[in-house]
């Protein structure tokens, strides 16, 4: 039985989200990898996300158009679309991201879609999530997740399922805090920002790519205590790692640019609760000029931890975030600007520390997110590296557009980026 319909129009990220995905073709959709931990069935892991789209209506949304977009959220669970591959080898992750990369979801049908892998014995080995990230962060997967873990320890008994309210934008909150977006939408850097792309191409002749590496656990903690003497955190850590291991590109300009996602939940007052789902990271521009590249790590790390604090402290702007009353012509304006042959990137390099798994999702025992990347189709970063902890890894997921920048330099660039990092451990 169908839940009451919700609806609401898009909030402003949601919006531009929503068109860049379509006019970049797939660009801008998350593709999640989640390793079964335990023996489960497909019957039941399937009655499993049956539950989750029963209780959160934003898994039910499509999207309507008109004026403005809305979310109306009365698409059945039977509707979407569901794929089950037997694996007959381990894993491949960059060959099954491309593929599915490649495919664009219909948001005027459905906003997500499942594919599970099962092994010689009929059981699940492996799920992919694709979703429109404007309905759905990597915070909001790990959340999930938490959710459908709880109902297999269950066995699935949960019954009389009762959905959650659909949230409001989260534009609304953040302007109610302080953190007030741009009147107009920069959707475009200052030239001196602008890298080269390899090859110029439009969005259907992309390809939307992905690689990975896997350090242990500790890998965070090791890198907080470099961190702490010069007072800097570890997701301005990261930043620095990011811009120092950018150098080895062939496309590296003097100035840099760092596109940092924010959880946007800590932002607002009060904060959202963490077991909400929905599109919550915001967007920040970090801008580094090259007599900072050149200073020493920790130098740079806490430069970007200055820019990063004045943002916190609404003394900067979320300079890539719109306000609540935004026009709906710059995001089209912006979406339709990414199917253009560019020879430039029009922003930075994007940065996402999502964060410790125990600590945002709570212990799992069926679950480990072991992968999970935003497709970059749109050609609007030279990269995206997502960086977060599990129970069993430190998890580093580089995206990247083929031909935009090739395999070959995202190659040079991930064995520059693991060098820092065990450079600095071994500093201490």
């Amino acid at each position: 039985m169908m839940s009451k319909v919700f609806s609401r129009e898009l909030g402003p990220q949601e919006a531009l989200f929503l068109e860049l995905t379509k006019q970049s073709k797939g660009g801008l959709q998350l593709i999640s990898f989640i390793k079964i931990c335990e023996p489960v069935t497909v019957e039941l892991l399937l009655d499993g996300f049956a539950y989750l789209h029963q209780r959160h209506p934003i898994l039910r949304a499509r999207v309507k158009r008109g004026e403005r977009l809305r979310w109306v959220c009365d698409v059945d669970f039977k509707n979407i679309p569901l794929q089950l591959h037997k694996l007959t080898q381990p894993m491949d992750f960059e060959d099954e991201y491309c593929r599915h990369g490649m495919k664009c979801l219909d948001s005027e049908e459905c906003v997500y879609g499942l594919t599970l892998y099962t092994n010689k014995n009929g059981l699940v080995d492996w799920i992919v999530i694709v979703n429109v990230h404007a309905v759905l962060d990597g915070r909001s997967i790990m959340t999930l997740c938490l959710d459908l873990d709880g109902f297999l320890r269950s066995e699935g008994k949960i019954s009389d399922v009762q959905s959650l309210p659909l949230r409001a934008s989260i534009a609304s909150s953040l302007d109610a805090a302080g953190y007030l977006g741009e009147k107009e939408f920069i959707h475009q850097s200052k030239d001196v920002f602008n890298w080269p792309v390899e090859k110029a191409v439009f969005a259907s002749e992309r390809r939307a790519c992905a690689t990975s590496l896997l350090m242990p656990p500790e890998t965070a903690k090791l890198l907080s205590q470099v961190g702490k003497k010069g007072k800097v955190k570890l997701t301005a850590i990261y930043c620095a790692i990011a811009a120092l291991a950018s150098r080895v590109l062939p496309v590296y300009q003097d100035f840099t640019e760092i596109i940092l996602t924010l959880d946007g939940r800590v932002l607002c007052v009060p904060p959202i609760s963490l077991d909400n789902v929905g599109s919550f990271s915001q967007t920040t521009s970090l801008e580094i000029p090259p007599e900072f590249i050149s200073t020493g790590f920790l130098s740079l790390a806490s430069y970007i931890q200055s820019q990063i604090d004045m943002v916190l402290a609404k003394r900067r702007p979320m300079t890539k975030n719109l306000g609540e009353n935004y026009k709906a012509k710059y995001i089209e304006k912006m979406a339709s600007e990414t199917v253009k042959k560019q020879s430039y990137f029009p922003a930075g390099i994007c940065v996402s520390n999502v964060g410790n798994m125990r600590r945002l999702a709570g212990e799992m025992r069926y679950f480990e997110i072991e992968k999970g990347m935003v497709t970059q189709t749109n050609g609007l970063n030279p990269l995206t590296v997502i960086t977060y902890t599990t129970y069993r890894n430190a998890v580093f997921v580089f995206g990247y557009c083929e031909p935009l920048l090739s395999k070959k330099s995202v190659s040079l660039y991930v064995d520059k980026y693991v060098e820092i990092i065990r450079g600095l451990i071994c500093k201490g």
